[in-house]
């Protein structure tokens, strides 16, 4: 398979992974453009960047093992459900491992929802425990959820809310390191 045709199918695995959950089939493409963006602020080396896109692009492909009952749930989650749904990073990063895919993106998948203060999940790994690439996504991830519709609620919130609420979390969900260099590169707000 040709670069382009396998980056074309990558795209449409996180497009049909969003559709199912109701979000902009854009989203993925979004995700990893702000990916590309703040890897080029960063000063990313060209196989972190090329890491950075994928995991950017297959950060949630867990979510396909998730039932419809749970991901696609309008009511608050109860405990079960919430359970489950934590699982899909680790469902995720083991499909990827499974068939030998994009090792490079599988601690990306795997880690993407652990916090710096070691509250997140699935390990509750803190700090630089949590991989670089994976502290990025975690940020990207969260501020492109935020400023886009979801099923689950109404309404979304802007660059401003989104960044506000980012610095609030700063040293807690999120590496402060990467909290600054987001807003001093200004990684968001021309893509919105």
């Amino acid at each position: 398979m040709k670069k382009k045709e396998e980056e074309a199918l990558l795209l449409l695995l996180a497009q049909a992974v969003d559709a199912r959950e109701g979000i902009d089939p854009r989203s993925g493409a979004r995700l990893q453009d702000h990916a590309l963006r703040f890897a080029e602020a960063l000063g990313l080396a060209k196989e972190a960047k090329a890491a950075l896109a994928l995991g950017a692009l297959l950060h949630d492909i867990g979510k396909i093992a998730i039932s419809n009952e749970v991901l696609l749930k309008k009511s608050v989650l109860d405990y079960d459900d919430w359970m489950t749904l934590q699982s899909h990073p680790t469902l995720g990063a083991e499909l990827l491992e499974e068939r030998g895919l994009y090792t490079e993106a599988v601690d990306i998948v795997r880690y993407h929802h652990e916090c710096f203060d070691g509250t997140g999940y699935p390990n509750k790994i803190e700090g630089d425990e949590i991989p670089l690439l994976a502290r990025v996504v975690k940020l990207l991830d969260v501020y492109c959820s935020m400023t886009s519709p979801r099923h689950y609620r109404t309404g979304h919130a802007s660059h401003v809310e989104a960044v506000e609420y980012l610095q609030s979390e700063r040293g807690k969900h999120y590496d402060p390191a990467l909290v600054d260099a987001f807003i001093e590169h200004k990684i968001g707000r021309e893509l919105i």
